[in-house]
């Protein structure tokens, strides 16, 4: 007895839970077309209300595919989606008992569609959908549009924090010819559609919004996308070399200027800069509008270079002057400031064990009067010592500035 209460408890679940399917002829859906296009005389030019002073509800979704390309340059992104659009036609009902069909597919173009079309596209207007699509009809006048098409609209681009960059994008559409008396627009989703959605290698999607204007003599529907750049490349390719760069300006001043490549080596680094820079020219955001702090960095770099290359040409011209020539008081003073240079002089006094004060004297290491004697040797030393401090801490500060205020933005 359990088992066959079992059985009977699954067969009433089993047809109670499935959906009738009904068949129907050709001839039915030829009688049921006749009878609303020839019969009923439906006229797709006039708006599908029996009362024209009520508006016409389009209830609207957006539905993302993917997103192809955001264009910094021409401010033009690029998304592949389908919009959804349901509203009533009251010229398009029909009695079910009478026509056994209860939804019925036609040519967009037989019936009457809203005109309804991308407000900010980056080209000219055009008509959603195409000749091919087909539109689907319910017996109690209910009519689904489902167009397919690639987007072109325009986004304005802040690339300031690049890499680390977030864009604001916004797709707008609006009824072009039909005042908001006469078609108001709902949403039909509470938010854009991304169950179907294709990830990007270089945005991702961080938000998701949409606002209703009916408000305007045309309603509009707006859908915004909040989209991040994904910065593991830009910060690979271009981030870590431009610091490391930087590392070889500083390097400039540890290369003695007795070993005759220190002005070889700056030049060096100053066409290693611009040889980088024409490599990423083409990775970096081209926009007149926003500069990158990026790209003021490598500028601040590239300056920083050509100040060392003038650095290191006025020390190598003070370095071979004659020792008989005497320092001026503001050489010696920036000796004075490099503690390198005191201990070396400092050490030159403590040679007594081994060579006489005399001998001294007269190699020019002290004056007579006990003070001691500031050479050229030691100016140049200096001019190391201070320029390699006054690197570093310029290097570490614009660098972690930088980097900071990019990954804060």
């Amino acid at each position: 007895m359990h088992s066959y209460a079992t059985i009977i408890f699954n067969i009433f679940l089993i047809v109670g839970l499935s959906k009738p399917v009904l068949g129907y002829s050709a001839e039915v859906v030829k009688n049921l077309t006749k009878y609303m296009f020839e019969t009923n005389a439906y006229d797709k030019t006039l708006r599908p209300s029996t009362d024209q002073s009520t508006a016409t509800e389009l209830s609207v979704s957006f539905h993302l595919k993917r997103i192809k390309r955001l264009d910094e340059l021409e401010e033009k992104m690029v998304t592949t989606a389908y919009l959804t659009l349901e509203w009533r036609d009251e010229f398009l009902t029909w009695d079910p008992t009478v026509f056994p069909v209860y939804r019925l597919p036609l040519p967009q173009n037989t019936v009457w569609k809203p005109d309804f079309v991308l407000k900010n596209g980056f080209t000219e207007f055009k008509e959603l959908g195409g000749s091919f699509y087909y539109v689907m009809v319910s017996f109690d006048g209910t009519v689904t549009w489902k167009p397919y098409q690639v987007f072109e609209s325009q986004c304005s681009i802040d690339v300031t924090y690049f890499s680390f960059d977030t864009q604001t994008c916004d797709i707008v559409f609006t009824l072009w010819s039909h005042f908001q008396n006469q078609v108001e627009i709902r949403p039909l989703n509470d938010d854009i559609e991304l169950v179907q959605y294709q990830g990007n290698s270089i945005w991702e999607i961080t938000s998701t919004s949409q606002i209703v204007d009916n408000s305007r003599s045309n309603a509009d529907i707006t859908f915004n996308l909040r989209l991040k750049r994904k910065p593991s490349h830009f910060v690979g390719n271009i981030v870590l070399p431009i610091l490391f760069l930087g590392i070889l300006n500083i390097l400039v001043f540890v290369i003695p200027a007795d070993a005759g490549e220190k002005m070889s080596y700056s030049i060096t680094v100053a066409l290693g800069f611009m040889v980088f820079l024409t490599i990423i020219s083409s990775e970096l955001p081209a926009n007149s509008d926003t500069t990158p702090y990026l790209t003021s960095y490598l500028q601040i770099q590239i300056i920083m270079g050509g100040i060392a290359l003038i650095v290191s040409s006025l020390q190598l011209r003070l370095r071979n002057n004659d020792e008989g020539q005497k320092v001026n008081a503001f050489f010696q003073l920036i000796v004075k400031l490099s503690p390198r240079c005191q201990v070396r002089k400092r050490k030159n006094m403590n040679v007594d064990t081994v060579v006489r004060l005399d001998d001294i004297k007269e190699n020019k290491l002290v004056h007579d009067d006990g003070e001691d004697q500031v050479t050229w040797n030691d100016v140049s030393s200096a001019i190391d010592f201070l320029m390699f401090g006054v690197y570093c801490l310029a290097y570490f500060i614009t660098s972690a500035s930088v980097v900071a205020i990019m990954n804060g933005g």
